[in-house]
């Protein structure tokens, strides 16, 4: 086996690990995940969803109001790249 072939085999191994110790994130996250991301509290995460600072299309229909706000990830990570 060659050197190349034992670095990729090292690295899969590794990223498997990783994986193991810090899954990546669901589709769908929750207020905590959000807040993580912007280095913020789950209250002012809240606050912006509510005041329209968080796109409605960040967030899971029928979330929020007395029920804990979901949002699609994908559309976070969009709109933060856009910030």
């Amino acid at each position: 086996m060659d050197g190349v072939a034992v670095l990729e085999r090292l690295t899969a191994a590794v990223e498997r690990i990783a994986d193991r110790l810090d899954p990546p994130p669901t589709d769908v996250v929750d207020s905590r995940w959000v807040a993580g991301r912007l280095g913020c509290t789950t209250t002012w995460i809240a606050e912006l969803v509510r005041t329209g600072e968080v796109p409605r299309a960040c967030v899971v229909q029928g979330t929020g109001n007395g029920k804990p706000w979901k949002f699609h990830r994908s559309k976070v990570e969009e709109w933060l790249a856009e910030r």
